[in-house]
């Protein structure tokens, strides 16, 4: 048994396979909880679990019920089907976890993937920062963390879990939350798409309870930021600011919005690099993109 669990949701369509490829040395097992008939396995080092139909969080929710053995890792990612990744940079990724401290975490999104909100995506002034977000897609958890918010996911009836990744930072006191963008990942799918507008609805609807309820919003914030050496970076707020910039410029010049909703996210910082954060900005939703409008 290795130290680091990847706890994977999959179809017959998962990208799973190319994890694993080429492989020397990892330092995570990968076990499989498939939502319908995926090809047989044999070729592979994995666990694959009975097929549990549903939505990715209620099948999760049913595992981590009923298997104890998560809680032998150190820490467990629970990343969507569709991401390509390399089997070193999932292994690194839980190396930065382990030496930074983080309790929340997720790789960030490289910038050929499709995406929704603009925090996930990989700033390239940095290796890694901390964040008050980490998107429901590729999620990634210290043992104690995943203990402390394993009720969490009875609140989503419809098993989307959609809200969870605002609830999740506030329940840790926005500490060790962290986005690591020295390994990238890519999400080859688009976002934002619901086929059943009923269904669309129902999670939409879910999500604002969950916020409303809990009192919390999309924080799509960076109190802080390290190198490569996983060092923390000093910086003032304003300079800061002008580093997070640069290192989303080709998300910019795609769409000058992104500016004001860093601008926008980053002022409602009441102290720095001291956190939670009070003064939160409101939130509006689109299809895709999710921030704040700037004023």
């Amino acid at each position: 048994m290795r130290k680091n669990l990847v706890l994977a949701r999959v179809g017959s369509r998962s990208l799973h396979p190319g994890w694993l490829e080429g492989s020397q040395e990892r330092n995570w097992d990968l076990r499989l909880v498939p939502f319908e008939p995926i090809p047989q396995q044999t070729a592979f080092d994995l666990e694959l679990e009975d097929v549990i139909p549903g939505p990715k969080w209620s099948g999760l929710r049913e595992l981590l019920g009923t298997w104890d053995g998560w809680r032998d890792y150190d820490h467990i990612w629970m990343p969507d089907d569709d991401i390509a990744a390399d089997p070193d940079t999932i292994t690194r990724m839980f190396d930065v976890a382990e030496a930074v401290g983080l309790d929340l975490f997720a790789p960030a999104l490289d910038p050929s993937s499709y995406y929704a909100h603009f925090i996930t995506m990989e700033n390239q002034s940095f290796y890694g920062r901390w964040v008050g977000f980490v998107e429901i897609m590729i999620p990634g958890f210290s043992r104690r963390a995943l203990e402390k918010l394993l009720p969490t996911l009875d609140l989503t009836e419809t098993g989307w879990g959609w809200g969870l990744d605002s609830l999740w930072p506030k329940l840790l006191d926005y500490k060790n939350v962290g986005i690591v963008d020295g390994t990238p990942v890519v999400h080859t799918r688009p976002v934002g798409q619901m086929r059943d507008a009923e269904l669309g609805r129902r999670v939409m609807e879910e999500s604002d309870q969950i916020l409303a309820s809990n009192d919390c919003h999309q924080m799509h914030t960076t109190f802080g930021a390290f190198d490569s050496s996983l060092e923390p970076i000093e910086l003032e707020p304003e300079r800061l600011l002008v580093e997070i910039v640069k290192g989303w410029e080709y998300l910019i010049e795609r769409d000058p919005r992104v500016l004001w909703w860093i601008v926008d996210y980053q002022k409602a910082q009441s102290s720095w690099p001291e956190y939670p954060i009070a003064g939160t900005p409101e939130v509006t939703r689109g299809d895709v993109q999710v921030a704040s409008a700037f004023t």
